[in-house]
């Protein structure tokens, strides 16, 4: 049998971490310039992409999220980006006494070296407070 017959599993923990999105888009291709790079990929080994969870900063228009698989280079070109799924963002409202919600949007793939995971937040009104992307991941 060909191939890798050894399992490979992450070395080392690869969170990303950011302030959160509050620009829209309104492609669908990845190139628009409210496009945010959450992720990269190792540069010598790639990388895991367990999933990306989505958490409201406050107060919210209903919007929804788009995730580009991006192959390191620049997202400005449309055959750099592939458009791999989206999520629906509720409207948030902020307030002392309950949580806002978690939303987990599942991956679960390997990422060649130096790839990114691109995300933009599309909805009909610039968002009030933003939505905060963490990819949990891991590098090889």
């Amino acid at each position: 049998m060909a191939g890798n017959a050894t399992p490979i599993f992450s070395k080392a923990g690869a969170i990303s971490l950011g302030s959160g999105i509050t620009a829209v888009i309104t492609d669908y291709d990845g190139t628009g310039g409210n496009n945010v790079v959450a992720f990269t990929a190792d540069a010598t080994n790639g990388g895991y992409v367990q999933r990306i969870r989505f958490k409201a900063k406050g107060t919210n228009a209903i919007s929804v999220a788009r995730i580009f698989l991006n192959n390191g280079s620049s997202n400005s070109t449309a055959a750099n980006n592939t458009f791999y799924g989206e999520v629906s963002l509720p409207a948030t409202t902020a307030i002392t006494t309950a949580a806002t919600v978690d939303i987990d949007y599942p991956m679960n793939i390997a990422l060649p070296a130096g790839y990114r995971i691109v995300i933009g937040i599309s909805a009909a009104t610039t968002l009030a407070s933003g939505w905060v992307p963490t990819v949990i991941a891991g590098a090889y």
